[in-house]
């Protein structure tokens, strides 16, 4: 018990550092937006975020953050574009927080996960990107993401 509050405590202050983001980064977004879409079942959904961007040096793209979640960024070209993509999945099935890892968990504090605060305020329509580059980590934020229409698959 003592060392989960001792990591508790430790992670408070980790996250208490203000995170600065980078406002000239080596990259430039030609284009930003997002998209819903809902699966054949119930319950089963997520939200999908394209960035193409221009550069003339290597980066390392790490992750996105987005309405209170955060995922690998997966990096994609297609003829002269780069694209990044981050995947949500919101869906509802099979959701880690129904899984009881024994007979008594319900009444056991051991079993929750200790969470971690988003790091940043944003808007519904706003998104932080993190990369390495020479060896150093960075954010930078993308504002105005355009809404594109859901698709709805069978």
């Amino acid at each position: 018990m003592k060392s989960i509050t001792f990591l508790f405590l430790a992670l408070s202050f980790v996250t208490c550092k203000s995170i600065s983001l980078d406002t000239k980064p080596p990259f430039k977004i030609t284009e930003a937006s997002y998209k819903s879409w809902v699966g054949g079942q119930p319950g089963v959904h997520g939200i999908n975020v394209y960035i193409n961007y221009t550069s003339k040096t290597a980066i390392d793209f790490d992750s996105i953050y987005f309405r209170n979640k955060t995922v690998k960024l997966e990096t994609k070209k297609q003829k002269e574009r780069k694209i990044l993509i981050g995947y949500f999945n919101t869906s509802t099935i099979n959701s880690k927080e129904d899984l009881l890892l024994h007979k008594e968990a319900s009444n056991s504090d051991s079993t929750k996960e200790l969470e971690v605060p988003f790091p940043f305020i944003l808007k519904e329509n706003e998104a932080v990107i993190r990369y390495t580059i020479a060896n150093v980590v960075k954010y930078y934020k993308v504002s105005n993401l355009k809404k594109e229409a859901s698709d709805f698959y069978p």
